[in-house]
């Protein structure tokens, strides 16, 4: 359940190697107009990434570079930009969606908190699982730990069982979106890309088999 409150479609989030910008921001560092940017990022020229929302992002650097009329080499996804796409899937409009669910005002703003909190970790215990980066059992009991933590606090807010599965697969849509374009992006092997959703896939619902076991015992 990762929100990231307060933070708008052309807000640029700060990641090693240049921040991430709106096309209306990289527009202005340009000085041309959304049409020309779209063109010039669809015929290769300018690098451009979408988040999980479909919003075009673009990196500073690649812009200044263009200006100076560098080429530079293809941007991979990192597992950073993996995780700054998975964020930035929690744009304006998602969230207007998650506020207009019965369960999301159910939360009071500590709860909210926290559960913003929890769910950024999620999303970097999730993209560390997939890169193959770190321990798994370990990532794995850390995960479940957030679980536990979803479903207690979702029982304390007064949720049922269901609506707390509900808000789970709402926040965990993002991440998957971003996923998939990185397969995209990347062009992973079909081998590659059923392995990278299969270890998604178990790892998020062992997530969620601790939220709703945890929910269970705060109704007990």
């Amino acid at each position: 359940m990762s929100e990231s409150r307060g933070r708008s479609q052309g807000d640029t989030p700060e990641q090693p190697g240049g921040r991430w910008l709106s096309i209306d921001a990289a527009c202005r560092i340009l000085g041309v107009d959304q049409s020309t940017l779209r063109r010039w990022s669809d015929q290769g020229r300018i690098p451009v990434f979408r988040t999980p929302g479909g919003h075009r992002r673009y990196n500073e650097e690649d812009l200044r570079a263009f200006l100076r009329g560098e080429t530079r080499p293809r941007r991979r996804m990192s597992r950073q930009v993996l995780t700054d796409l998975s964020f930035s899937g929690y744009e304006a409009g998602y969230l207007h969606q998650a506020r207009s669910r019965p369960w999301y005002n159910a939360y009071d703003n500590a709860q909210i908190d926290e559960l913003r909190t929890l769910g950024r970790r999620l999303v970097e215990l999730a993209v560390r699982t997939i890169a193959g980066r770190g321990d798994r059992d370990q990532l794995l009991d850390e995960g479940r730990r957030i679980g536990r933590r979803y479903g207690s606090i979702s029982a304390a807010a007064g949720l049922t069982a269901p609506d707390a599965v509900e808000a789970f697969l709402f926040f965990r849509t993002p991440v998957i979106q971003a996923v998939t374009r990185f397969i995209e992006e990347e062009d992973v092997p079909p081998n590659r890309a059923l392995r990278i959703f299969a270890e998604m896939t178990q790892f998020l619902d062992q997530v969620l088999i601790a939220t709703v076991a945890a929910h269970a015992d705060a109704a007990d």
